[in-house]
């Protein structure tokens, strides 16, 4: 087994879930990630998150064999209620990746070109602006 490469932070405001990615991800990463997020919305009543906000400016990129973890945890989100997941600032590998990723999930998934952005489209979010940012 290897040592968990990649690091996140994230915010629960239900209805949405703010997550920062951050540098490159390993298989290992990748399933602690989703474990850790797990746990704490395990707290919560069910279907309490619809959204997911993924900070992707500080991503580098994920190994092939996490992929496969991430695609598994991709489309857990829908079943759990998820209704659309929006990526900021993700580089063209990142989107192409993810676009694959995503295919055939039936899953709403948008890409804003940067935080700007995604505020100027859901101005009620202005109060992560600095997480975001």
């Amino acid at each position: 087994m290897f040592e968990v490469h990649g690091s996140w932070e994230y915010s629960i405001e239900p209805p949405i879930i703010y997550i920062k990615v951050i540098g490159c991800f390993n298989r290992e990463g990748v399933i602690a990630f989703a474990n850790s997020v797990q746990a704490d919305l395990s707290t919560l009543p069910a279907n309490s998150i619809e959204y997911a906000v993924i900070n992707l400016a500080e991503f580098e990129l994920t190994t092939a064999d996490s992929l496969a973890v991430a695609t598994e945890y991709f489309h857990g989100v829908k079943a759990r209620g998820y209704k659309r997941v929006t990526y900021i600032q993700p580089s063209i590998v990142a989107q192409s990746m993810l676009e694959s990723v995503w295919l055939g999930s039936g899953m709403d998934v948008q890409f804003c070109m940067n935080a700007q952005r995604y505020l100027a489209q859901y101005p009620e979010h202005q109060y992560v602006k600095n997480w975001l940012c």
